[in-house]
């Protein structure tokens, strides 16, 4: 997870509804994207005031109104005035660590999801929450940073035969959500192939070094499960919500939703319990090197300690010793300690300890 040096929190006490930013601080500026389109009509601008956006909810086509970046709350607030959206929904949009659901409003519907991506370089995991709520009038999906993630089902728009063009708004709110699941497919192939490295290189001699990668990667599986659980209950009630607002034609893409739901989840649970093995095995080969240098150090000891006694023996200062005054006497010691010392060695190898 992509660690933040500095971010805002709420103050405890304040009352229910008070907008508050919780999250990464930004100094950048808040974007306003309008999409207006329609089978035969597509015009994109960015809103320059927000206060224009009273002249928005007039036009007969389907309107998407995206927003970047959370932390002017004032530009938050009044776009939620327009659209009528409720003060307890907004806070919730404002608050970045928000866990994933779907929320049945009295005129809309609310979800909020976290989507995630993988730095191939460093491979550190991005998570940013992103927002959308369905209306009459619009869709209005709120993303705490600026980046172009929807882009793909902009370029969809372009296209005057595709189905965007000839759906509404709730098929554009599942265009959108499927784009934000399909993210995990490529977060969770990266950690796929990661913990492949990672089991690889266990063996290698660099060893030594892995266990931050391990341990890194067991908390972006468990970081990513935790943000993903909440997912499934989720999709699963805008799947069976009967309305005006989700078309009976756009059931049947949010049921394969559900299973691409599913699908990511059984991946991180195997992912999960790959990396909890990997730990396992981790610190059994340590244990089994510490072992193997244990057992050298032993027979390196086993083997000096019969050399041992017979220099203590000789080295003791007496002066009646027959030994010490024989000329052959110190090479035959050189060799009856070299002897005992090959006769171990050659015992432990035919009990097969080397």
């Amino acid at each position: 997870m992509k660690e933040e040096a500095k971010r805002s929190a709420k103050q405890p006490g304040l009352p229910p509804g008070t907008l508050a930013f919780v999250g990464r601080k930004r100094t950048e500026s808040v974007r306003i994207r309008v999409v207006d389109y329609g089978r035969e009509v597509l015009e994109t601008f960015d809103l320059e005031q927000v206060e224009d956006c009273s002249d928005l909810t007039r036009r007969h086509t389907n309107l998407w109104v995206h927003v970047s970046g959370l932390h002017r709350v004032g530009v938050v607030e009044r776009l939620g005035h327009c659209f009528q959206i409720p003060p307890l929904i907004l806070e919730d949009i404002l608050n970045t660590g928000h866990r994933p659901k779907v929320e049945l409003l009295d005129q809309g519907i609310f979800v909020l999801l976290k989507f995630f991506s993988m730095d191939p370089i460093t491979a550190v995991m991005e998570v940013e929450q992103v927002c959308f709520v369905l209306t009459e009038e619009a869709l209005v999906s709120f993303q705490e940073s600026d980046r172009p993630i929807f882009e793909p089902v902009i370029k969809r728009l372009s296209n005057p035969r595709s189905r965007l063009r000839q759906s509404g708004p709730d098929y554009l709110l599942y265009c959108l959500m499927d784009l934000v699941v399909d993210h995990y497919f490529v977060v969770l192939e990266a950690l796929g192939d990661r913990i492949e490295d990672l089991e690889e290189a266990l063996f290698d001699e660099q060893w030594r070094e892995l266990l931050d990668d391990i341990h890194r990667v067991r908390r972006q599986c468990l970081f990513m499960r935790r943000a993903s659980l909440p997912l499934r209950e989720a999709v699963s009630v805008l799947w069976r919500e009967e309305g005006s607002l989700m078309k009976e034609t756009t059931q049947p893409y949010l049921k394969d939703l559900y299973d691409h739901v599913l699908q990511a989840l059984d991946i991180l649970d195997n992912h999960r319990e790959m990396g909890s093995a990997l730990l396992e095995v981790y610190l059994s080969t340590q244990s089994n090197r510490m072992n193997e240098v244990m057992k050298v150090l032993t027979i390196i000891a086993t083997i000096f300690i019969p050399v041992t006694f017979i220099a203590g023996v000789y080295g003791m200062n007496f002066e009646h010793m027959p030994e010490l005054k024989w000329p052959w006497a110190y090479p035959a010691v050189w060799i009856v300690m070299i002897g005992v010392g090959v006769l171990m060695l050659f015992y432990f190898r035919k009990k097969k300890w080397l």
